[in-house]
Order: C-alpha cells, then structure tokens, then sequence
C-alpha cells in the first residue's frame, strides 16, 4: 500500500510505501526514454576498519543478485536499454535507461535483487577477483593511481573517509568473506533504506502501481542509522613523500572542507571552479599557461556528506620542482585572500557555474540521479532551488571560506617525486 503524500504542484511525485521505501515520478514527455534509478543509504564510510571494499564489491554483486536463470545485464541489452552503478563514500546508486514501454521490466529487476541475497559462492569468489584486478588496474598499474589512498589516509585520522571507496589495499578485498556480503546485503538493501526514481515518459499514477505491485511485499528493514567517528580539527600540517619513476612528478594538497549541508560549500565549491574549471580559471592561466609549471592542474571538493577535502592535483613540468609548484599555488591563493574579485570577473565566473548547474540537470539519469541524492540529503528541492544557493553567494562569503579552509600550515601533502 502506498501512502499518498504527493506535492501536486512540483515537477515531481513523491510517495511513500507501506515498507519504508520511497518513491519519486518525474515525467517528462518530451522523450520516448524512462529511467530507473535506486540509491541505497550505503557506502564505503559503513564499513568496518578491516573489511574495506566490501560497499564497492557489493555493487557488482548487484548484477547477479537476480538468479542463476536471470541475466540482468543481457535482459537490459535485449530491452534496447542499459544499466550501470557506481559506490561513493555515502551511498550506492544504481541506474538503468530504456525506452519508457520496457519501464515494468525495469522495476521487476530491480525489485527482484532487492527482494533477497540470491549470491552463490561461486560468484561472490569470481567478483572478488574482478575488484582485485581492477584494483590492479586503475591503482597499482598507474603510476599516480594511489594518490588518493595515500592522501585520505593523512587527511583522515578517525572518520571512516580515510580509505577509499575500492578498499584499502588488495589483501583486505581479498580477505572477504561470503558471510560478510550476506550480512552487509541484509544490514543494508531494503526498502526502508532505499530511494527510488523514475524520470521520463511515464504516467506516475501507473508508476505507483507497478511499483506497488513489484516492491509492496518486500520486508521493511530497516533504514541506515550509522554514527560516525567526527575528524578533530588537524593544528598541522602532513607531508608525504613517495618516490618513484613518474613521467612527471607531481603534486597533491588536501585542505579539509565544509559537510554538504551548508553554505559555506557553495562557497568551496564557486572557488574551485573559479581556480580551475575551464582554460580561463586561475590556476590554468596562470601556473599551466603564463608560468608553465604544470603540464595538468586541478581544484575540486571531495563533495562528501560529512566534511570533506578539498583536493588539488597536479603534474610538474619537467625541470619545475615540487616545492616551486607548491608556492605557486599558495601565492594564487593569498591573492585571492588579499584582493576581491573584480564584478566582471565575478559575473564571469558566476555565469560558468550557472551554465553547468543547468547542463547537469538535462537527461533523464541526469533527473534521476539528482533526485535521488537530493531525497538522500534530506531536501529533495535542492533540485529546484539549489542554483539559488549560489546565486546568493558574496564575495565576502568566498573570503571567508578562502580564510577558514585555505591555510598553508593545516594541509596534507603529498609529493609523489622521481627516485635520484
């Protein structure tokens, strides 16, 4: 039975399940498309200190949580759609696209690997393996690819956002055990701990029906309600030095950051592309192309619930030492603290932002995927109103963060330097 609790007036429809799970309609008649899209209220920061990887291997396990008899991947193909998913710190999202008239096969699949652990053995052993390999792949066969496992480490003392999303290392992947994806799956793929999104061509009152009809007899759960170790304020600074044989050498800062919940992260997130989103932002124009001291720079946020990072990454020119690329980005960065923005290049900046906010927001996994983590983060019109939060930003808000977050001596560094 579906509780009716439906803002009419919005571009979407919200109800709520007897079981707990939540519902979301966003149609759009302007595509033949639909989109199925379920976020878990699970991540990499709920699992236990020794058992990392467990979040991110359970998305694979996903597609074949269906039964033997049933090819989720192979069924999606032959339906003319697609299906992918993808873990974070925070949550577990899974997403399927295809033409609105196969949207009951969609909510059947999806309804049928949340409604029990279907795992033989056999195949949590052969995933297991898969997630080792691409740990291989993407972290130790790249010569950059464990930056973020050295600079989380040292930006994290406590909180569970100190190791990555794929696991701390391979032995802990490997160290796994069937038990441990059968308790996780029980603990955390529910209807009370899930949030579900259709977007696209469809009619939300047959929607709610098929959703009812597919979803309505799985077991509540119960939904995540995980405390988490709080980071204490680090009064330091942390230096790592890796050496090795790097094409370039390269540097990585990380500055801790604001929870997602706040102004003061439309603030971080306005200065990051103001310092590296496009070839007119700061760090581009001046350390890439005037100075060239760096071959590729960036700015970003970690963008996590909990306070996250602020993250630059770079690769060094050759002949251009570590520390010269270091102060050079502080001396951007002082600049910024010590001189506002002039109004043209605020406009400028404010109208980049903008200009992506929207872009973000086209396409029905766009819709879907947005809905969803706004659902998540407990405000669901952040997909109507969130442009606002950074349209009333100030210069004098962008000074304060650039104050608060942005201190040379209570950052984390990592350089990753050529053997001599």
């Amino acid at each position: 039975m579906i509780n009716q609790v439906i803002e009419h007036a919005l571009p979407y429809h919200r109800t709520h399940l007897a079981n707990g799970l939540t519902l979301i309609v966003v149609p759009d008649q302007t595509t033949m498309m639909a989109c199925v899209c379920i976020l878990y209220r699970v991540g990499s920061r709920d699992e236990k200190e020794n058992k990392t990887g467990l979040a991110h291997l359970f998305e694979h396990l996903m597609f074949s949580n269906c039964g033997k008899e049933v090819d989720f991947d192979e069924i999606m193909q032959n339906a003319g759609g697609e299906s992918n998913a993808f873990t974070t710190p925070d949550t577990t999202q899974y997403y399927n696209i295809a033409p609105s008239s196969q949207l009951e096969l969609m909510l059947q699949l999806e309804a049928h690997r949340m409604n029990g652990f279907k795992i033989k053995r056999k195949e949590f052993e052969i995933q297991q393996r898969v997630v080792i390999e691409e740990f291989s792949e993407h972290y130790l066969n790249n010569p950059y690819g464990l930056f973020s496992h050295y600079l989380m480490a040292m930006s994290y003392e406590v909180h569970p956002y100190k190791w990555p999303v794929i696991g701390r290392n391979q032995e802990e992947i490997a160290g796994l055990e069937f038990k441990d994806a059968d308790e996780f799956y029980h603990t955390y793929y529910n209807p009370s701990n899930a949030v579900l999104v259709v977007t696209g061509n469809v009619n939300p009152k047959e929607v709610e029906q098929m959703v009812a009809r597919h979803f309505g007899d799985i077991s509540p759960g119960v939904r995540n309600q995980n405390k988490y170790a709080q980071e204490p304020p680090q009064n330091q600074k942390r230096i790592r030095t890796v050496p090795g044989e790097y094409p370039e050498e390269a540097l990585y800062i990380g500055m801790h950051a604001s929870a997602r919940n706040t102004k003061e992260f439309y603030a971080l997130d306005f200065l990051t592309d103001i310092l590296s989103e496009g070839r007119s932002s700061l760090l581009y124009s001046k350390l890439r192309k005037e100075k060239m001291l760096f071959s590729n720079i960036d700015c970003y946020l970690s963008s996590t619930t909990d306070p996250g990072i602020i993250l630059l990454e770079g690769k060094l020119r050759n002949g251009v030492k570590v520390s010269d690329g270091e102060a050079a980005f502080w001396e951007i960065i002082e600049q910024l603290k010590s001189h506002e923005l002039s109004d043209h290049d605020w406009q400028k900046y404010m109208n980049k932002n903008e200009s992506a906010y929207l872009f973000s927001q086209v396409g029905v996994v766009n819709q879907a995927l947005n809905y969803s983590y706004a659902e998540w983060l407990g405000d669901i019109n952040l997909v109507l109103n969130e442009l606002e939060h950074y349209r009333s930003l100030t210069k004098e808000d962008l000074q304060a963060a650039l104050l608060k977050y942005f201190n040379a001596d209570q950052a984390n560094y990592l350089y990753l330097t050529n053997s001599q």
